[in-house]
């Protein structure tokens, strides 16, 4: 096997056991939809789908760039008393940083409830949600420490204990005893701390309280300029249900969620690959094939993002609002939400190309840059979302459009300005053949009428085989990866 070869085996290996975790954290959100749909009005739906968003952006103001200054000078870093020094000096800061900001949370939090709920009685519980910041804040550090020696297995364990946590606790705190939007915070609290204990050896093992000053500037130097961008994406990803709220209701809220729950499907592949294929390429980046190998990726990518595209957005709506005995996993009062499947299953996917394309801004320390990209794409959502949603009244559809708009221009720019710096020969011949042939699969159902799911499920079954036949993969690579695959499960 070519080196080229090992190193993509590589990578998918570890991306498939970050998958894994990946999966069993993501999949409370899938798992639990049906119950929330259930027990849940659109309008207190709606407030969990507000106050989730303020939580992820908080997050970030939590780290402040410190993970990602984390994993460029501790990855390619060799020396294990250096490693266990950049490790303590950044857990301290974000010790300290954490119960400051804290602090600032419960002291605002009349304000900010009201800012964020108006009215609403999930007001009286907005507080819980401070702890869960507090408890993953410093949890964080630990979990990461374990992508960052590359031991998949030893995440996915942290992972699956916070799940079952979470999962179980869902179920027996808004199912049975329904305390609604109250006991999905008390289930997160509950599952962040059990993180936290199971993540705590990497603390044990590396922490000593020593400071560098001069460490920390240069970890803040690195980190810093990736605040904004951050925020700029978690604007493009979550702002939209604030929009949806302003120009509508916090039932709308609800029902756009629940539509866009089904599309992060395609969330999980590409966190699933953010995840393996950072320290992937800073540990590739001094060989001398390893631009060759990162085009390669992109295409590979691209043809398994195109295949979950397919697959959910065709088969999914209908099989989620099918009548079960007298229940659906998405009711009539959510079903509308489903239009936008399609829309926001595209715009992850292309969050992923953006993904894939930070490789030159990493490896040339150019993370100043990434504002300017993520910046983009918050302009054009925003725009977008204002012109469609408040002049052209397109409704909520308008957010599943403004997502995908912005994602596309925020990965074209990058890719435009960063080919200056650090070119990569990307397969572009292959992926405008791959782009037109999902095009044709995915319009060609609705040709038909009445015979749509037949045709969808058609489709998907034929989407590898004719991948050959427009000669964007060959038949000798899909069985050479179906031996692999098959080869893996048998050993």
């Amino acid at each position: 096997m070519s080196s080229v070869g090992a190193n993509i085996k590589k990578m998918a290996s570890n991306t498939l056991v970050y998958g894994l975790g990946n999966i069993f954290n993501r999949a409370i959100t899938f798992l639990l939809l049906p119950l929330y749909i259930n027990m849940m009005t659109p309008v207190e739906y709606g407030a969990l789908n507000l106050i989730y968003p303020f939580l992820a952006l908080m997050n970030v103001v939590y780290m402040y760039g410190l993970d990602a200054a984390f994993m460029r000078f501790f990855i390619p870093e060799k020396d294990q008393a250096r490693r266990q020094e950049i490790f303590s000096i950044v857990y301290l800061s974000i010790l300290v940083t954490t119960g400051i900001i804290t602090a600032g949370l419960f002291l605002s939090e009349a304000s900010l409830s009201s800012l964020l709920l108006g009215d609403d009685p999930a007001t009286s519980v907005f507080a819980l949600a401070f702890i869960i910041l507090m408890i993953d804040g410093l949890s964080f550090m630990p979990v990461l420490y374990y992508r960052s020696i590359q031991k998949p297995l030893r995440y996915v364990s942290i992972i699956f204990s916070e799940v079952v946590i979470n999962l179980g606790l869902n179920v027996l705190l808004v199912g049975f005893w329904g305390w609604g939007l109250k006991g999905v915070l008390v289930a997160n609290i509950s599952s962040s701390l059990v993180k936290l204990i199971v993540a705590s050896p990497a603390i044990f093992q590396n922490l000593s309280f020593t400071w560098n000053t001069r460490l920390w500037k240069d970890l803040l130097r690195f980190g810093l300029p990736t605040v904004p961008a951050v925020l700029f994406a978690m604007v493009v990803a979550l702002g939209d249900r604030f929009l949806i709220k302003y120009f509508f209701d916090q039932a709308t809220v609800g029902i756009y969620s629940a539509g866009y729950k089904i599309g992060m499907i395609m969330a999980l592949m590409v966190t699933a690959f953010r995840f393996a294929w950072h320290p992937f390429f800073l540990s590739l980046a001094d060989q001398e094939n390893a631009r060759e190998t990162f085009a390669r990726i992109l295409t590979l990518f691209l043809i398994v993002g195109s295949f979950v595209f397919l697959l959910v957005s065709l088969l999914a709506p209908p099989v989620l609002t099918m009548d079960f005995n007298g229940k659906a996993i998405i009711t009539p009062e959510y079903a509308e939400g489903l239009r936008i499947v399609p829309l926001i299953l595209l715009a992850y996917l292309f969050q992923g190309v953006y993904v894939n394309l930070v490789v030159g801004m990493y490896l040339k320390k150019k993370t100043y840059l990434a504002p300017l990209f993520t910046g983009t794409g918050m302009v054009i959502n925003l725009s977008t979302n204002l012109i469609l949603m408040g002049v052209l009244d397109f409704g909520f559809i308008a957010a599943g459009i403004a997502a995908l708009a912005s994602y596309i221009g925020q990965s074209f720019l990058l890719w435009f300005v960063s080919r200056r710096f650090y070119p990569i020969p990307y397969e572009g011949t292959k992926m405008i053949k791959l782009a037109l042939l999902v095009a044709v699969l995915f319009f060609l159902p609705q040709l038909i009428p009445g015979q749509a799911l037949l045709i969808s499920f058609v489709v998907v079954l034929a989407y590898f085989p004719l991948l050959p036949a427009v000669g964007v993969l060959s038949m000798t690579q899909i069985k050479t990866a179906a031996r692999q695959l098959i080869s893996r499960k048998s050993g």
